[in-house]
């Protein structure tokens, strides 16, 4: 059971390393020095939105996993 859960962890670890270096930084591009869309309001993209959701996820069951292997061991 613990050996399922380490493999699962790692799992998950890789897809928010993954989803966390296929975002777009805040500060990229011509918004970053305080025009372009940001000075009019602009929203992030559909891409940037399910990546933050993604992350969100994958970083609370990263936490909660790593809670539960500790209790377990």
């Amino acid at each position: 059971m613990l050996t399922v859960l380490m493999v699962v962890d790692i799992i998950i670890s890789v897809i928010l390393i993954a989803s966390v270096l296929l975002q777009s930084g805040k500060s990229s591009g011509f918004a970053g020095m305080g025009g372009g869309e940001s000075l009019f309001g602009g929203k992030p993209t559909d891409m940037d939105e399910a990546l933050s959701r993604i992350t969100t996820v994958f970083g609370i069951a990263f936490a909660v996993l790593n809670v539960v292997i500790a209790r377990l061991q």
